[in-house]
């Protein structure tokens, strides 16, 4: 978003060709037209006469002065709207500034490196746990860049450096400290509020055009883009208000004059706006700068669990609940807080701290802004009911091994498969048709997304350059084999065994896809 970036103005020019077509009687006298049978010009012998508009011209004229009034009076009803709108600009406008990053880069191996530089946006704001005052910005604007190499342009033309600069990668959240307190600090509000159909306004400088000023309203909430995937506290708000490379780091303003968001990235095939535009909630933003200030480093809270992405209606049903709210827990690791407090693979986190949580990320941001330390009061589902348990939140970076699982459309490969040793026991596998099989149960149900009334073998395994290794995929489930129903799979393996020498054979499959459970019938090469 804060790349370099021009503006090749195509200058379109209207060219109005008036053409008057005057025709030349004889002796080169024009010819004068008439319209409605009434001259438009001067009769021989008489004065001339002021023109007089025809009446459909006269009653289009009136018409229009009509709806001028209407419009008129309308427009004063409205106009204490755009009052907000250019009230709230006056407000934020001077806290606004621009920032130019000087980086430095070597292309490859051997060449000399080169300078270059980066601009972005930000905001001037005030700390809750220090004096002074700040600019809040995105870490991907001043990445790499060194305080002295940082220019951030005021709203009054003046230039000044950062005194120190602080960043989190993981939050895209930069913080630089000024060495003053004499300059317009922007309010920062309260992002939870911020409900979806609000206008907003985003404010920085598009493609480098300081002070520019963007309108739009909330489009969605608890956004998360796959894309960013070094951004690991994700819970953008949407917006249409226009976000142009250049306005990274920059506000994102409610109509109080507050700031609810920090302006991040956009959607585009293009790589311009397209009205999809991200901000990072200030909720989350003000935590991180705060976490920076005192500690020059954020402390996450952690669970130590890895969450099942793609929860959706089918699953929610399988549990039995009546929609898809929640945190779906796909593996507890051995030895985490969620292990010691009793959390199990397939739980449903459905309120944490005494906040109902709404989904994967919900969840991921509020034990991330949960004090290391502190017990939380947890209400998960299982068995079709609610159970409740009390968790000792701990420090990401001391006791998990890595950050949760993050939302993706990729199927997830088998988990037990891919790391070994943890998550729940599977039981031995049997081999058939270079595929490794292994009786479907409830856990394994759980933990595949599968219907629990589905019986078969799981394939958890296929051998390469086997018969079916171009057509079967991970944690299918052979449920038939010809008309047979299989039940297990030394089942699914015995009947394979009896039927290949005097039958062709056909294999039934069952297979989540991205609309739900999918049904395959596989012949046998």
């Amino acid at each position: 978003m804060s790349r370099s970036s021009s503006i090749a103005l195509a200058g379109l020019s209207l060219a109005a060709g008036l053409v008057l077509g005057l025709s030349l009687g004889r002796g080169g006298r024009p010819v004068l037209a008439q319209v409605a049978g009434e001259p438009v010009g001067p009769k021989l012998g008489r004065p001339v006469a002021a023109e007089r508009p025809a009446a459909g011209e006269a009653a289009g004229r009136r018409n229009d002065e009509a709806v001028y009034a209407e419009l008129a009076r309308e427009y004063d009803k409205f106009d204490h709207v755009n009052r907000i709108f250019a009230l709230v600009s006056r407000a934020i406008s001077p806290s606004v500034v621009h920032i130019v990053a000087t980086k430095t880069t070597r292309h490859e191996e051997g060449q000399r490196t080169r300078r270059i530089e980066e601009t972005g946006s930000g905001v001037i704001v005030r700390s809750d746990h220090g004096s002074g005052l700040y600019v809040l910005t995105n870490n991907h604007v001043v990445e790499g860049g060194k305080a002295a190499k940082i220019k951030i342009f005021l709203h009054d033309g003046r230039t000044i450096a950062p005194e120190r600069v602080w960043s989190d990668p993981e939050a895209d959240i930069a913080v630089l400290k000024l060495d003053r307190d004499d300059l317009p600090a922007a309010r920062m509000g309260n992002s939870d509020t911020a409900t979806v159909g609000t206008w907003v306004l985003a404010m920085g400088s598009p493609f480098g055009l300081m002070h520019s000023v963007s309108q739009g309203i909330i489009s969605a909430r608890s956004r998360h883009m796959d894309e960013l995937e070094d951004v690991k506290n994700q819970d953008f708000l949407q917006t249409d208000a226009a976000i142009n490379p250049g306005n990274s780091g920059g506000p994102l303003v409610n109509m109080k004059g507050e700031v609810v968001g920090i302006n991040n990235s956009i959607a585009s095939n293009g790589g311009g706006n397209e009205g999809v535009g991200f901000s990072i909630p200030i909720n989350l933003a003000r935590w991180i700068m705060n976490e920076l200030i005192d500690h020059g480093r954020v402390t996450r809270g952690a669970l130590g669990v890895e969450l099942q992405p793609n929860f959706n209606q089918e699953d929610a049903t399988n549990l039995g609940l009546d929609r898809p709210v929640g945190a779906w827990v796909d593996r507890v690791n051995p030895d985490s807080p969620a292990a010691r407090a009793g959390l199990r693979d397939g739980d449903v986190v459905l309120k944490f701290g005494g906040v109902p949580i709404h989904d994967l990320n919900h969840l991921i941001n509020t034990v991330s802004m949960t004090p290391v330390g502190r017990p939380a009061d947890v209400v998960v589902w299982r068995d079709r009911r609610e159970v409740s348990m009390q968790i000792m939140v701990g420090d990401r970076d001391r006791t998990i091994t890595g950050p949760p699982t993050m939302p993706t459309e990729r199927r997830p490969e088998p988990p037990d498969l891919v790391h070994g040793g943890r998550g729940p026991e599977i039981p031995t596998t049997a081999t058939a048709l270079g595929l490794d099989l292994t009786t479907l149960n409830r856990q394994m149900a759980l933990r595949y997304r599968l219907p629990e009334t589905l019986q078969g073998a799981v394939v958890v395994g296929i051998q390469p350059d086997s018969p079916l290794s171009m057509v079967c995929q991970l944690n299918d489930v052979v449920s038939k084999v010809n008309d047979h129903a299989v039940r297990s799979a030394e089942e699914a393996v015995s009947t394979i065994r009896e039927r290949a020498d005097h039958e062709i054979l056909i294999l039934t499959v069952d297979r989540r896809g991205r609309e739900g459970m999918e049904r395959y019938t596989i012949k046998v090469p």
